[in-house]
């Protein structure tokens, strides 16, 4: 049996992206670019994405699957600009009350140090799959011209 609470189950991922912070932090503020990078998670595309960038906004992120849209929805409680987001993270494959991204972001030259945190997760499975999403959105920010 598993001891591990949701409180303890958490992941962390950092990259150098060859791209200025201000620019960094941008995309991830912005539907048109989000809808780039966000593509072709574990083989879902982003059909649709929606930010009202402000504390206390919402955030949807439509990803098709293929078979069917699932949404991914939350609220931005940090925005501090070319330096930090965080937001709540609700969807289907996150249920767990709490459950939230924070984003850090360092200048590094014209490159960007990022840092990916998402706390709470309801198993060791589900967090596993967010590692696995969370590191293939990075790669396609890396890889997107911004």
């Amino acid at each position: 049996m598993n001891d591990l609470s949701p409180n303890d189950l958490s992941l962390t991922i950092s990259r150098r992206i060859n791209v200025p912070v201000q620019r960094v932090y941008a995309a991830w503020l912005d539907p048109a670019t989000l809808t780039r990078f966000m593509a072709n998670c574990q083989g879902m595309s982003l059909a649709a994405a929606e930010t009202d960038p402000r504390v206390g906004g919402r955030f949807l992120l439509a990803m098709n699957t293929g078979t069917r849209v699932v949404e991914h929805r939350g609220t931005y409680l940090d925005l501090v600009p070319h330096s930090r987001i965080a937001f709540t993270w609700e969807s289907e494959f996150s249920k767990v009350e709490g459950s939230t991204v924070t984003l850090e972001l360092v200048a590094d030259g014209e490159a960007t140090l990022l840092t990916l945190t998402h706390v709470r997760f309801e198993t060791e499975s589900s967090r596993d799959g967010h590692t696995g999403g969370w590191t293939t959105i990075l790669a396609g920010l890396e890889a997107t011209t911004l």
